[in-house]
């Protein structure tokens, strides 16, 4: 394949396409979005070709692009309403599926913003759950609006690290949604 040979790549997605796909519906949820990015994912792989390393494990590169392609595609669900809307139609449809990812998505996102050092969860807390603007919640702790800015982004990338670490993708979207409303 890393010559060009379309029949080896082929070969591949007949050997790993049906897993690739699974591991990907666990996330998304919806079977016409999962084969859409199992072929995004093979054809990153034939773009990529060149750049394999044959010494490492190959389903090991295959689903790290997978994962890698399923997250960016879930920031682009958090920030497109029409397929946002389809992802919650469809968790509406898997009530205690999604009741259960709910439950697990708000104990992990209790146990990311315990993490926080406490003027970043204070900041966080006024800014996203009291819905204060920057300019309020600097003059309430007494800092710069500039420092709250910066609060906040730390905030927000270290609740994503921490739930794309220890949470699923599902519940990674779950946050993103809720922080985009």
């Amino acid at each position: 394949m890393s010559k060009g040979d379309q029949a080896a790549l082929a070969a591949i997605y007949q050997r790993y396409s049906a897993g690739i796909y699974q591991f990907v519906l666990r996330f998304v949820k919806l079977p016409d979005l999962a084969e859409d990015l199992v072929h995004d994912v093979f054809l990153k792989v034939w773009d990529s070709r060149a750049r394999i390393d044959p010494d490492q494990s190959f389903s090991g590169y295959l689903y790290r692009i997978a994962r890698n392609h399923v997250f960016k595609t879930v920031r682009q669900i958090a920030a497109d309403r029409e397929l946002r809307n389809r992802v919650l139609q469809e968790l509406d449809t898997q009530p205690a599926e999604a009741s259960r990812q709910t439950a697990e998505y708000e104990r992990l996102f209790g146990l990311a913003l315990s993490s926080l050092p406490q003027q970043r969860r204070n900041v966080f807390r006024l800014c996203r759950e009291e819905g204060k603007t920057y300019a309020e919640t600097a003059a309430l702790l007494g800092i710069s609006r500039n420092a709250v800015k910066k609060h906040m982004v730390l905030s927000m990338r270290a609740i994503h690290e921490f739930m794309v670490r220890n949470g699923d993708v599902t519940m990674v979207a779950l946050l993103l949604l809720t922080l985009a409303a």
